[in-house]
Parts: structure tokens; sequence; C-alpha cells
């Protein structure tokens, strides 16, 4: 057996050194994304600002359309208007492979507690119009705020400041002031009915609230795509609000009326 040290030639040197150089040199980094131009981020924001305001109007007109009373039916239409745009967007994907075993089991119990979420706060909200002005609804929507801070402090140990407590309060007490003045100013019938309108506009306030702290815990902390989150919940949601519509009733009572109104089904 020969054990003789093998020569090491230029070309063994030459590798090893280059070798070493690569493994010395730091590693490139990926780059991170391009933030968004601003004036892309104000179209879009000043967008969903329009179509909020569209959207609160055409809702009002309708309600105030005379025998027009199906809140759900119309949260089932704009839901079901929803998932098919979500899920032509999304078109294509690929499916959850990447994912783990246990992380696709919480994401399927999160994005089933957001569908629900979502089924409350748009079916009570909308059916509150029955006994309560517009304005109020507005009102109680806005303070969305106060029930967010709670179940952030709740659920995710999040800290807020003197500031911010000062500011849930105040809007606390607008919205009071303005359910009175609502309650002093309708007639006997609304009046009786505002109590009622208050409580399904409570619970849309509180579901909705839930929503960002769910959809914060399946985009931040599972990491799961936002498009597939919003097509899979409000298909979700979507599947409530009919087997709701159908068990009541009001879907059988709803399509009728909107075969015979063209114009109201129009808004």
């Amino acid at each position: 057996m020969n054990n003789r040290p093998r020569k090491v030639s230029a070309d063994d040197d030459v590798e090893t050194k280059a070798m070493g150089a690569e493994a010395s040199s730091p590693k490139k980094e990926p780059r991170d994304a391009a933030p968004a131009k601003p004036y892309r981020l104000a179209t879009a924001i000043a967008g969903v600002f329009a179509l909020y305001v569209a959207h609160d109007a055409l809702q009002e007109r309708a309600f105030r359309t005379k025998g027009f009373t199906f809140g759900w039916f119309m949260t089932l239409v704009e839901i079901v208007v929803v998932s098919v745009c979500a899920a032509a967007l999304e078109w294509g994907t690929p499916p959850d492979e990447n994912m783990a075993a246990d992380d696709l089991k919480t994401v399927h119990r999160c994005v089933a507690a957001l569908a629900f979420c979502l089924a409350t706060s748009q079916g009570t909200g909308s059916a509150a119009l029955n006994y309560v002005h517009y304005p109020v609804k507005v009102a109680f929507k806005s303070s969305k705020l106060v029930p967010t801070m709670l179940f952030g402090i709740v659920l995710t140990r999040k800290k807020f400041s003197g500031l911010e407590y000062a500011a849930a309060l105040l809007m606390c007490a607008a919205l009071a002031g303005l359910s009175l003045a609502d309650y002093r100013a309708s007639s006997t019938a609304e009046a009786n009915n505002q109590p009622l309108g208050c409580a399904l506009l409570t619970a849309a306030v509180f579901a909705d609230a839930l929503v960002p702290n769910l959809q914060e815990k399946c985009l931040k902390e599972l990491k799961y795509p936002v498009g597939r989150m919003i097509v899979y919940s409000n298909t979700g949601c979507a599947l409530l609000v009919f087997a709701y519509c159908w068990s009541t009733g009001e879907l059988a009572r709803a399509v009728p009326w909107c075969l015979a109104h063209h114009e109201a089904s129009a808004l």
C-alpha cells in the first residue's frame, strides 16, 4: 500500500483558494419588495372610501323603499358577489401544500370563525335598519374601536396609550348622545323598536371587532395568503347567511318581492 502523500498540483491550489474565498465572502441577502408608491396607496384608500359611501347610500335608499325589510337577504346578495369576485381573482392559485398539517387545521378553524363573525356582523347590521335610523347604524359601526381594543387586550395582549383610551370614552359618549337624540325624535312605534335595533348593532359591532384579530392571526402568525383567506371566509359566510335566510323564510319572501319591484332590486 502506497502511503506517500499526493503532490498538490497548481489546479488544486487554485480550487482551494476559490472555495475559501467563496466561504469567507458574505452571502447576498434577497432584496425586499419595493414599497408601494404613494399615489397608488392614496388611490386605493380613496377608492375604498368612495365605494363605502356609495354602498351605504344605496343601502339606505333600499331600506327607505316601502315594503323592503330583507336585511339578511341583502347581506346574502352582497356576500355572494364578494365571494365570486374574490374567487375569480384567485383562480388558478396552487393548493395549500406547503403548510404543516397542524398549521392547516389551525387555519381552517380560524377561517371558520372568521366566516361566522362576518355573517353575524353583516347580517345583524343590515337587519338593524328595520328598527333604527341609518345615522345610528353609522355611529355604532364607527365605534368598533372600543370592542377592538377590548379584544386586543384579551386575545393578543396589546397595550394602548391613555390618549387612545380617552378617544374610546369620547366615542362612547358621542354614541350614547346620538342614540338618545334619535330615540326622542322617533315616533312611539319606532322608539319602542329602537332597543332591539341597538342590540342587533351591538352584536354586529362586537362580531366586527373580532374580524381584524382573526385576520391578523391568519396573515401574520400563520402566513396564510390574503386572497385565499378572503375567498374561503366569504364563501363560508355566504353559506351561513343562506342557511339563515332559508330557515327563517326570508329567502322565500324576498325573492318574489324583488321580482315584483325591479327598480328596488337594482339597488
